[in-house]
């Protein structure tokens, strides 16, 4: 018996050097070995170098501009309805080629059956939900910096985006949790937050960000008044993004109508940033940090009119889908444990190869192991 324990202790160590090696490789060597990711991993960041990424068309004609990271296969819809495909990035130029052009949508699907309405909502009917993932995001002609830690200057853009909602006539949640530090883990912080708001039931829940790209990309003029155009941005690894992209086309339609030129387009990229809990969720960039907060302000409250034009009379009884397990951190913190059990599992193979000499022995140790220690065990308790 003491024998056994004493090659068990042997195992594990060895098991505990491999395992640290297995982790120390993946935190080293990009090309190498490669763990799961926790939260979002690296998508669903922005660029940090102070740069950003011009689209092309493929006669390399700027598109767009954006700070946060594009990897082929995201599409953009333009502030046209033009659908382009990103096919491939280097440096700070992403190439596209054409898709074709959206069809035309009807802004009703978010209404319900009969009794809607897509003018002003009856007070007390339903709620809108607001937070901010990135709270540090400020405005630097405003704040005079672009990042604020825990008190960015994009919670005065919710509280203008809240306080013209409530002005529609709808209930508004406006959380003010700061989620910081501004880095991979903080759409996983923000999870929390965004569970928490959803119990209620909001009819949607909107996470408030603003973009990092010259202020031109962002600035236009609404009824002589400047203002920042908003872009929203989608996970292309959400299970709902049909809905969700239906949902923000829906709200394009209706905005161009009121205010032609307010929303600048459709981000498609890589990640989930918490979409995947309900089907009426979008992250909305504000402006950039280049832009005035002021602007920003102004932009989301002409943003706003089209909200009470796709949800109508949309009740509080009419819950999004909260589909809390097996998503998101979950998921990546089952994938680590399987990921850490194989390697557990290989450095338990790899000791009982050496130390018997070939897989052989090695099954044999293992038979009579189990035979001899659990073997007597059963039989005792007969």
């Amino acid at each position: 018996m003491r024998q056994w324990i004493n090659r068990l202790l042997v195992m594990v160590m060895a098991m505990t050097i491999l395992v640290g090696a297995a982790g120390t490789l993946a935190a080293a060597a990009p090309g190498g070995l490669s763990l799961p990711r926790t939260g979002e991993g690296v998508y669903g960041l922005e660029r940090t170098d102070g740069k950003y990424y011009t689209i092309t068309d493929e006669h390399n004609k700027p598109l767009d501009y954006t700070a946060h990271i594009l990897y082929p296969g995201d599409e953009i819809i333009t502030a046209d309805n033009l659908r382009y495909q990103i096919t491939g990035i280097r440096g700070d130029i992403a190439s596209t080629r054409l898709v074709g052009k959206e069809a035309a949508v009807t802004v009703n699907s978010f209404l319900p059956a009969a009794g809607g309405t897509s003018g002003q909502v009856a007070a007390g009917q339903q709620e809108i939900a607001i937070y901010h993932t990135h709270s540090d995001e400020s405005y630097d002609p405003s704040d005079g910096t672009s990042s604020i830690y825990a008190h960015g200057g994009i919670f005065q853009v919710g509280d203008a985006f809240a306080a013209k909602l409530k002005g529609e006539g709808f209930k508004v949640l406006h959380s003010l949790r700061p989620h910081d530090p501004h880095d991979a883990n903080a759409y996983t912080r923000s999870r929390r937050t965004a569970v928490e708001l959803l119990k209620t039931g909001p009819a949607a829940i909107f996470d408030l960000h603003r973009d990092a790209a010259p202020a031109n990309v962002y600035s236009a003029t609404v009824d002589g008044q400047p203002i920042t155009k908003v872009r929203f941005v989608l996970g292309r690894g959400n299970p709902h993004i049909s809905a969700n992209l239906q949902f923000a086309k829906e709200i394009k339609a209706a905005e161009d109508q009121l205010h032609p030129g307010v929303v600048q387009g459709i981000l498609l990229t890589q990640g989930n940033f918490n979409q995947d809990l309900t089907p009426r969720s979008l992250l909305i960039e504000v402006g950039a940090n280049t832009n005035a907060k002021d602007a920003a302000e102004r932009g989301v409250s002409f943003f706003s009119d089209a909200i009470p034009k796709v949800l109508g009379g949309v009740t509080t009884g009419t819950r999004p889908i909260v589909e809390l397990p097996a998503t998101g951190a979950n998921r990546a913190n089952w994938n680590a444990a399987l990921w850490i059990a194989l390697i557990a599992a290989g450095a338990l193979a790899g000791y009982l190869y050496i130390n018997a000499g070939s897989w052989q022995g090695a099954w044999d140790q293992v038979r009579r192991f189990l035979g001899g220690e659990f073997g007597h065990r059963i039989r005792d308790r007969r």
